[in-house]
């Protein structure tokens, strides 16, 4: 295999000595959020104290007394990995775990193809707070809230603040496993210009990059800085890899030239011969011919800050952004089945009739002497019509608001802001109804040629539909079964208003300090509409059946901080500060909701502080989980220990009593009389088992307990080098999450039919449409519940060096994080141990022990290079069935490392110019093989590819003028 694998020795050194993005830094407790990491740091000069508001508390603090850890990323940072969209840089930090969305795993998504969203410490997407300037963003995602990392114009970002931990008393709701916060150039003056353009080294999945930010001052107090991005990533196809070329293990039954049930199975050869007997590893259909590894992208992005200040009390400002992004998915051929049409009156079409004129003499003459009535068969409809998603999603943020300082201390501020994202998506489809009528083919009594047996569909312009063999439907039955090219449409409408006022400032003094506080009030209206075609709301369309979905709440929130100064200058005691914060919402769903946060820090001596915080987080059930209506889903790997039961036996496992249960199922009876034993086709039925998921309006508001302990090291013998050392541990309670269907076929088994949970089963009866074994599972439901509890734990390091001898300088960073635990627990079910797991169905995310983050720039006048190694401890895959679990080669993946390199050249003198050339995985570092068996696999890329580079060696060449 071409997997890079690590051997213990290198692993142990990757994590002890492997150093982080360049400019990321030891928590705010050691570092110039706007310094850049190659310059110059000030050795002998006193520090001058300078009052910021960082992430994490609305009370300003001078640099290096915040409680909370804070890693900062600065503009320089993003610089030196020349990456167009900011959702690749923060993939690689060691707390953002597996991404819910990204552009290499949402290409079988039915919209939102292309969105990124971010997910810290692997406890969902929707518990990672996503703020610009400190302000609230609407969804990315329809029914969630989510943000869209697209709508982030990458050039404009001054700096990044990630805290990790519950930070739900400063910012509400979502923010349980923590905040991200892009704060803005928005007193921007000058001109900087971009343009950056690469490819693989396969001469593919091309990205291109062109931005413009303008600034100007104007009436000597006011500025406007403008920004517009335009960026396209061409996307890559499964094909062009061999590592996905191929399905792995196993192609489709669902195969272009049709497969055809006497019972026995007749399909057509390549030479266009119909044959019986059918193979799939020969006969079979390769899906991936057709996928995507990952989606393209096309972004336009304009942005706009304002402001102007009045006097030093008073200062108006506004934010805009516009954002318009365009993304498709590309699926292969819809499969279908003859049980995908609907007769008239609802049920599913049995199969072609025997006196349907396509059908060709052998298989006729093999219904007769099978005494079969009809033929169910599986076809492919390639040519028919296209089911590729294509996006158009535009976002809208605009915020108008006062800020300014009174009474000498106090900072105030007020706001108002509405942000929207409206997506459009189609696809092509056909209809069921009219499935049925041109598959309900009969020869004309007069001239013999196939028309369709009902006349009132020969009015409405019905053509006969022909399965047998390639290109076998015409140019007149997909008209008709399209209707004229129907759109199997969606569209999103999510909207935000909020309206907010903080003030923070000194109330007195004490011995040791200034007592700070920070209050403010905030209301926010959340409204998110999912619309439908009427064809699909009616079920009539080849696609997944989902009906509309409409929903809004609104909450009022209140919030007061204080940072109390304890002792100041005593022996052991530099400065022990105490901090407490606490936020009350009512929200129109769930009512009145708290959270609190307490803490505070010590430094026995200058270069020393030790620092704690204890939390209370808490979110409040999004639209989606509130009023999901129901939404079909395909669920893989269910189990029924139905399975394997006997006239007189069970499968191992399996109590006398569930087997007496299962014998009376009747479709399970029919089986075990006519083959002795009940067994399930992994191919035929448990792949095709489907449900609907919906939403639960009686849901609760999740809680969650973090802890947050650590040390800052910052040694005055070595100033340039800072060294921070965090314990975490998160523990969500009440966690929302779709009740698991093993969890409801389990217990309506062990209850013997009997549990209220096996009205949401369906079982195949006997003599079904469908082409499945009678008695297997084909559908179950899943209801958003309060019924889980996630835990994560572990240590984050994060340090930084730089050393400077005569015009050369060296700056080494670091960002390590040991995951301790990863755990998920779900009423029902054992408790399920991420750790050291892959990211896969069920799972919260890729658990590595391990990852950590090396950067080295070296600087020289006007040249640097820097080189950033991303390391990814070994992991497995073992959380399949039993009955499917892969082999201890495939199980087991060693531990991986990535390389990049950018080399930059800058020049001028009042204005300056840059040039650089990068390389992303600069040792071409393949992804590991997973195949379909395993829970981590990506449909059509045979890997984990949210998690390992599925694309390969990436170079890019830029070009940067800052006048």
């Amino acid at each position: 295999m071409a997997r890079k694998r690590l051997p213990t020795w290198r692993a142990a050194c990757a994590v002890t000595l492997a150093f982080g993005l360049a400019g990321q830094v030891a928590g705010a407790a050691a570092e110039d959020a706007t310094a850049s990491p190659a310059a110059p740091v000030a050795k002998a000069k006193p520090k001058v104290i300078e009052e910021m508001v960082v992430t994490g508390s609305h009370i300003k603090k001078a640099e290096g007394d915040f409680s909370t850890p804070v890693l900062l990323l600065s503009n320089e940072a993003l610089e030196q990995q020349g990456s167009q969209n900011i959702a690749d840089i923060l993939y690689e930090l060691p707390s953002v775990g597996s991404p819910g969305s990204s552009r290499t795993n949402s290409n079988f998504a039915t919209n939102g193809n292309g969105v990124s969203t971010v997910n810290l410490r692997n406890l969902g997407d929707q518990r990672t707070l996503v703020l610009m300037n400190g302000r609230r963003l609407a969804s990315g995602v329809g029914g969630t809230s989510t943000v869209d990392l697209n709508n982030i114009p990458t050039d404009l970002i001054e700096r990044v603040e990630v805290v990790t931990g519950g930070a739900s008393a400063a910012y509400g709701s979502e923010a349980i496993a923590g905040v991200i916060n892009f704060v803005m150039k928005d007193n921007f003056e000058g001109i900087r210009a971009r343009v950056q353009s690469g490819k693989t080294s396969k001469k593919d999945n091309k990205r291109e990059l062109a931005s413009f930010t303008g600034g100007l001052n104007f009436l000597e107090h006011g500025n406007v800085t403008v920004n517009a991005q335009f960026d396209k990533d061409d996307g890559l196809r499964s094909k062009r890899r061999t590592i996905s070329r191929e399905d792995i293990p196993f192609r489709s039954s669902f195969v272009p030239q049709g497969l055809f049930f006497t019972p026995a199975r007749w399909t057509y050869g390549p030479d266009g011969v119909l044959k019986k007997g059918f193979t799939t590893a020969v006969d079979g259909y390769n899906r991936n011919g057709q996928r995507y590894i990952s989606v393209p992208v096309d972004r336009k992005l304009y942005t706009a800050f304002a402001h102007y200040d009045f006097n030093e009390a008073v200062t108006v400002f506004f934010d805009g952004t516009f954002a318009k992004t365009t993304s498709n998915a590309r699926l292969e051929a819809f499969p279908s089945a003859n049980s995908d049409a609907r007769l008239p009156d609802g049920t599913e079409y049995a199969g072609l009739t025997l006196d349907n004129p396509f059908i060709p003499q052998a298989i006729r003459d093999d219904m007769l002497a099978n005494e079969s009535d009809t033929l169910p068969f599986r076809k492919r409809l390639v040519g028919v019509f296209d089911r590729s998603n294509s996006n158009d999603r535009k976002f809208y943020h605009y915020v108008l608001g006062a800020k300014g300082t009174v009474l000498e201390n106090w900072d105030w501020d007020a706001y108002v802001s509405t942000s929207k994202t409206v997506e459009d998506t189609s696809s092509g489809t056909a209809l069921r109804s009219r499935y049925f009528q041109a598959l309900d083919a009969i020869a004309d009594p007069v001239t013999g040629t196939p028309i369709c047996r009902s006349a009132a569909a020969r009015a409405e312009g019905c053509a006969p539909f022909n399965p047998f063999g390639l290109g076998s439907v015409s140019s007149a039955a997909r008209t008709y079964l399209t209707k004229g090219g129907a759109k199997d449409t969606y569209k999103a409408d999510v909207r935000q208003d909020i309206g907010g006022v903080n003030v923070t400032g000194s109330v007195f003094k004490l011995p040791a300090g200034d007592v700070k506080v920070a209050a403010g009030f905030e209301a926010r209206k959340e409204k998110s509409s999912q619309a439908y075609s009427a064809l699909t709301q009616a079920k009539d369309t080849l696609s997944n059946e989902v009906l509309n979905t409409k929903g809004d709440y609104d909450v009022k929130e209140a919030y007061v901080e204080v940072n109390v100064p304890i002792l100041r200058d005593v022996t052991f005691a530099r400065a022990i500060d105490f901090e407490a914060a606490g936020r009350s919402g009512d929200y129109s769903t769930v009512g009145r909701v708290f959270s609190w946060k307490l803490g505070g820090t010590w430094s026995p001596i200058d270069s020393i502080k030790f620092r704690a915080v204890y939390a209370k987080a808490t979110r409040a059930p999004n639209i989606g989980e509130l009023f999901q209506a129901p939404a079909q889903t395909f669920p893989n790997g269910i189990q029924d220990l139905c399975e394997g039961t006997t006239a007189t036996g069970a499968a191992d496992g399996t109590p006398a009593a569930v087997a007496a249960y299962c014998r009376s199922i009747p479709g399970i009876a029919q089986q075990i009389a006519e083959n002795g034993i009940f067994v399930i086709d992994d191919n035929s039925d448990r792949q095709s088992i489907q449900g609907d998921d919906l939403g639960n309006p009686n849901l609760a508001e999740e809680t969650a307990k973090t802890t947050t302990v650590g040390v800052v090291f910052t040694p005055e013998f070595a100033p340039t080098f800072s060294l921070s050392v965090d314990y975490f541990r998160i523990k969500v309670d009440n966690a929302i999450t779709l009740e698991p269907r093993q969890n409801t076929v389990n217990a309506c088994d062990l209850s013997l039919g009997t549990s209220s949970l096996c009205s949401r089963i369906t079982r195949e009866l006997v003599g079904n449409a469908r082409n499945r074994t009678p008695g297997s599972i084909f559908n179950i439901n899943s209801l958003e519940a309060n019924i889980a509890s996630i835990e994560s734990s572990g240590v984050d390091v994060s340090t930084r060096y730089r050393l400077e001898l005569d015009e050369n300088a060296l700056d080494l960073s670091l960002a390590y994080t040991f995951l301790g635990k990863l755990t998920l627990s779900q009423i029902g079910s054992p408790t399920a141990n991420n750790r050291a797991q892959l990211n896969g169905d069920g799972r919260l995310g890729a658990g590595f022990k391990h990852r950590a983050n090396l950067s080295a720039t070296y600087s020289r006048g006007g040249f640097s290079a820097t080189w950033r190694t991303t390391f990814l401890s070994a992991v497995q895959d073992t959380r399949v069935p039993a009955d499917r679990s892969l082999s201890p080669g495939d199980n087991r993946i060693e531990s991986y490392y990535y390389n990049d390199a950018q080399f930059r050249y800058t020049f001028g003198t009042d204005h300056t110019y840059d040039i650089y050339l990068g390389i992303d995985n600069v040792l071409n570092s393949r992804p590991p093989p997973i195949n379909q068996n395993g829970a981590s696999n990506i449909t059509g890329t045979e890997t984990a590819a949210d998690t390992y580079d599925p694309i390969g060696r990436f170079v890019y060449a830029g070009f940067e003028a800052k006048l």
